[in-house]
């Protein structure tokens, strides 16, 4: 289910994912037909987050109560997926994160060709970007985070952007932590050259890119949980001071 896609809300309204969740069939299926008629990319992630397929919405069925999806372009990967019994979706419709999730996927016959069928999901996350406030994080006041992965291993990487409900960085985590709601307690935050603050992290999303480089990478979404008011304020004043720089640089090119 989207609700626990979701995760925990935490404690304060920024982070409240909850309050996302879209439940109105009529508007699910508005929704999920916009993101056909923009051919908007969907990834569906299964075998608990560490396999993925990019596919395609190609209709919403009303009538049949089904979302049909393009076909993988590899065959082992889409056997894979017929097998799985649980799988979350993932796609943006203007900019937004779109997710439902899905029990079981089925092989049909679409308009004379193999498709996918998945049931209309009963709830689905629309995250409106303008309600959490994110900025991309500054170079000259980078943002650092320490994962712990095991015992004896750590992850330390470059936050992308960031806002109070949490942020995405590039990641090599292991397979075993690469499930959506894997939690990491014991994490670290660092601001600039301000003392680091701990805090507990979810893995909220994953996205398989390619750099520019040419190389593959993973993008990942982290949520914090139960974030505490000191670190808070200190994200908010961060928050404030990038989009301070943006403003003045955006005046004096307008000059």
């Amino acid at each position: 289910m989207a609700a626990e896609e979701a995760g925990r809300a935490g404690d304060g309204e920024a982070h409240d994912l909850g309050r996302f969740l879209i439940r109105s069939q009529t508007q699910i299926r508005q929704i999920l037909s916009a993101v056909a008629e923009h051919r908007e990319i969907v990834t569906a992630y299964f075998n608990r987050g560490r396999q993925f397929l990019l596919t395609a919405i190609i209709d919403v069925d009303v009538t049949g109560g089904r979302i049909v999806l393009d076909r993988g372009s590899d065959e082992a990967t889409n056997a894979r997926l017929l097998e799985s019994d649980r799988i979350v979706l993932v796609s943006a419709l203007d900019k937004v994160k779109v997710q439902f999730s899905a029990k079981q996927v089925r092989e049909i016959e679409y308009a004379g060709a193999p498709a996918f069928s998945i049931p209309l999901p009963a709830e689905l996350l629309k995250l409106q970007r303008r309600e959490l406030f994110r900025v991309r994080t500054l170079a000259i006041e980078p943002v650092r985070v320490r994962l712990p992965l095991s015992d004896t291993e750590t992850l330390e990487t470059q936050v992308l952007d960031l806002s109070v409900g949490g942020f995405s960085a590039f990641v090599q985590l292991p397979s075993d932590r690469m499930e959506i709601g894997t939690c990491f307690p014991g994490s670290s935050v660092q601001i600039g050259a301000r003392s680091a603050f701990a805090v507990e992290l979810e893995l909220r999303n994953l996205n398989h890119v390619r750099l520019r480089s040419g190389i593959d990478s993973t993008r990942a979404g982290f949520m914090f949980v139960r974030l505490p008011e000191p670190a808070q304020q200190q994200i908010q004043r961060y928050l404030m001071r990038v989009e301070r720089d943006r403003r003045s640089r955006e005046a004096e090119l307008g000059r």
